[in-house]
């Protein structure tokens, strides 16, 4: 079984069918894989965006299963699908709950899941410090035993911190260690994701055509894959090459697809770069009706990125107060 966890990482859909097939012989499992059993599953809809059907089982879990191990994974998850969903004070309660059962698991599977759990949801919310602070205590659980693809996603998740720090040198020393791990491990969407920052961070006057292409190269492979966020992710990168090679119309072709994206008008990041490079290519252009009318959305999309977060900001405070 341990197998769903790779493919889950590497090949969603292959993870998916293989849960599939478990759920056949579902009724030969004991407790201890019953249990395993439902925390793939349930991380398997959660990344088809499948909350309610995620949500249903790790709650059933919670009522039936008294295994620290077990509740302290169940409650992490819990807190990604509230955070995913934007109900940030359930987020923090639950994450919170799964932090405070730290000093009694003893299954390492499961204070990796509630650090990497806590680390991706305070760096959602932009929370960085707390984010930080997770992210090297989740380094150093991996690191304990080195297993590869686990240090490809610790080291992935560093450097994604240290991006949003704008310690960019440092981020690259992250990334590379984290290319290295998930290449070797088979860790694909890992790698894409990887290769994409790289890329994006690698990017200089004299290699820009380069970082251009590879990044090209890559939205191929995340198209195959299918996963939106990582396909935007890359049209908003390579728009913004594009527009530092001074490329407006073939700029405004990306953004504008990024911009259109079903993943984009939820995600405000995206939504905030996309609507940036499509305000000043259009400029550029000299269509001064689109620019103005794009660089107003820019505008809108940061005061509502600053709502948000004094909105989070209050939700943890609260979140905090009512654990005490």
């Amino acid at each position: 079984m341990d197998e769903v966890q790779h493919l889950l990482s590497s090949d969603p859909k292959a993870g998916s069918q293989y849960i599939a097939d478990l759920e056949l012989s579902k009724e030969q499992f004991n407790e201890s894989q019953s249990s395993r059993f439902a925390l793939y599953k349930s991380h398997s809809l959660l990344m088809a965006g499948d909350y309610q059907q995620a949500t249903a089982l790790l709650n059933n879990l919670l009522e039936t299963n008294q295994s620290p191990d077990v509740k302290a994974q169940a409650y992490s998850m819990l807190a990604v699908i509230f955070a995913s969903n934007s109900e940030f004070m359930n987020a923090f309660v639950n994450i919170e709950k799964a932090r405070l059962m730290l000093n009694d698991l003893t299954d390492s599977r499961a204070i990796k899941t509630v650090l990497a759990n806590a680390a991706t949801i305070y760096t959602e919310v932009g929370f960085v410090d707390k984010a930080y602070e997770y992210s090297n205590s989740y380094l150093k659980e991996v690191s304990k035993a080195g297993l590869e693809k686990e240090l490809c996603y610790a080291y992935f998740n560093s450097g994604n911190i240290e991006v949003q720090l704008q310690s960019y040198a440092k981020a690259k020393d992250y990334f590379i260690e984290a290319s290295k791990n998930c290449k070797s491990s088979g860790q694909d969407l890992f790698f894409l994701l990887v290769s994409q920052e790289l890329a994006s961070i690698n990017i200089t006057g004299k290699n820009t055509k380069d970082s251009l292409k590879e990044l090209e190269l890559i939205q191929d492979k995340f198209r195959a894959i299918d996963w939106d966020i990582g396909e935007v992710n890359g049209l908003i990168k390579i728009a913004d090459i594009l527009l530092k090679l001074k490329k407006n119309e073939e700029a405004v072709k990306y953004a504008e697809k990024a911009f259109a994206a079903e993943t984009t008008d939820n995600y405000f990041p995206h939504k905030k770069e996309a609507t940036r490079i499509l305000a000043t290519a259009y400029s550029n252009l000299g269509n001064n009706d689109k620019a103005i009318e794009y660089y107003q959305l820019y505008i809108d999309t940061e005061r509502q990125i600053q709502l948000q977060l004094k909105q989070r900001k209050m939700a943890y405070f609260i979140a905090m107060q009512s654990m005490e």
